[in-house]
């Protein structure tokens, strides 16, 4: 019996350990073909005429699809979820078709910013399976926060998003992520004794006029992501994703909602709060 449990629980170890692979290498990949379309995407807005008409850029633009379809996606493919892995192939199809005749910038453009949008959906997917061990039971924030009553005031916050989440509230879910995340990179920058690391990070906001670092009560949540990731509190593929979610959060004013045409779904609130678990677990592990 004990022979049987340790094999079973040698299985039950290593199968972990190969999913853990996979998810590591899958976030690889992604993040490859995401800088594999930007600088083809660089690369087609500099082209002066207004179709691509070049063989040898054709080439390179089929070369980044048929990298998508032959190296990156199969080693997404045992884990991604399915109708964001054919949101992914469906934009690089449109990329490949493409590149077989004369066709105009916008055609490639258009793919290749909904290829960006999906993979970065399809990578925070992946980020949230990493089996992080924050749970939507509010985590201890104490590493971060000493004062009891702002760690139950975050506590509500944790809650609140949970209840938006679930009620498909899906735009005051994202608004209610960014307040929070804002709250903890702020908590994490006032655990630095010595915050010049902070004002010296090449991604630090710079004041317009003076191009100096902006006080650190004008930061955003934006440059703490980017910040934060400089001073390794964050993953990059974190990082990546959480971008989509101050995008997201602007829909607030309803006229850039308008304009952009966008409506929240539910798919976009689960995965952001999956991405935001993982983001304030990472802050946290970064404060011990």
């Amino acid at each position: 019996e004990e022979e049987r449990a340790g094999e079973a629980a040698f299985c039950e170890e290593g199968g972990e350990a190969l999913q853990a692979w996979l998810i590591d290498v899958s976030a690889d990949a992604i993040t490859s073909a995401l800088t594999e379309l930007d600088r083809a995407r660089t690369n087609v807005k500099k082209t002066a005429n207004r179709q691509i008409r070049n063989p040898e850029q054709r080439a390179a633009l089929r070369a980044v699809a048929f990298a998508w379809f032959q190296s990156h996606r199969p080693i997404v493919l045992s884990v991604a979820e399915p109708s964001l892995l054919a949101d992914v192939s469906t934009a690089y199809q449109i990329i490949m078709d493409a590149a077989e005749k004369d066709s105009v910038k916008k055609t490639y453009l258009d793919a290749m910013a909904s290829a960006k949008d999906a993979l970065l959906k399809l990578r925070g997917q992946v980020i949230v399976a990493e089996g992080n061990p924050a749970t939507d039971v509010a985590p201890d924030f104490s590493p971060l926060v000493g004062d009891e009553l702002m760690r139950g005031i975050l506590e509500r916050r944790w809650d609140e998003c949970m209840k938006c989440v679930a009620a498909h509230a899906n735009l005051a879910s994202i608004v209610m992520m960014g307040g929070l995340l804002e709250a903890l990179f702020v908590a994490r920058a006032n655990k630095l004794a010595n915050k010049s690391p902070l004002f010296k990070a090449s991604t630090a906001p710079l004041d317009p006029k003076t191009r100096k670092p902006l006080d650190l009560r004008d930061w955003t949540l934006r440059p703490y992501l980017d910040v934060g990731h400089e001073l390794e509190w964050i993953t990059r593929s974190a990082k990546d994703v959480a971008a989509v979610l101050c995008e997201y959060r602007n829909y607030v004013h309803p006229e850039k909602e308008r304009r952009h045409n966008i409506v929240l779904q539910a798919q976009d609130s689960v995965m952001l709060w999956g991405v935001t678990k993982s983001l304030v677990h990472q802050l946290l592990q970064s404060a011990k």
